[in-house]
């Protein structure tokens, strides 16, 4: 079955429902799990001169979500590490996908978009992204968010 999944958590409801089916598959196939979230940068226009990225997320906060995922999954018998990545929205579907390749997994498990209105047209849905470029299975977690 699965022997390294690749767990994208967001700190949402559905990253939590990543999370718990994650914690299941790990526990059936023996699989090693690596939880990743990426701290989203956005652009933000800066006249004449080129924009300025900033973070939307603190670091602190970020690096917290990841450690206790890792905990969680660690408590449960799992092998798991983590870490906390930074890129553009536009850039998160493609950055999961290179850490998956790069680390030799063969599941990138994520939870669906969760933009609304407006939102939903600027921002291109993660999940889509990555299913679209994945070179490995993916699993679409719908949670109760």
């Amino acid at each position: 079955m699965y022997k390294k999944i690749l767990a994208a958590v967001d700190g949402s409801e559905y990253g939590t429902s990543v999370l718990d089916t994650v914690a299941s598959l790990a526990k059936l196939s023996g699989a090693s799990v690596h939880v990743i979230h990426i701290r989203p940068d956005q652009v933000v226009a800066g006249g004449i001169t080129a924009g300025i990225v900033v973070s939307t997320e603190e670091a602190d906060e970020s690096r917290t979500l990841v450690n206790e995922a890792v905990d969680r999954l660690r408590s449960e018998g799992i092998t798991a590490e983590g870490e906390v990545d930074e890129g553009l929205r536009e850039e998160l579907a493609a950055i999961l996908v290179e850490r998956a390749e790069a680390l030799g997994s063969d599941l990138i498990a994520v939870g669906p978009g969760h933009y609304r209105g407006i939102s939903a047209f600027l921002h291109a849905s993660v999940s889509s992204g990555v299913a679209k470029h994945a070179p490995v299975s993916v699993l679409l977690v719908r949670g109760q968010a």
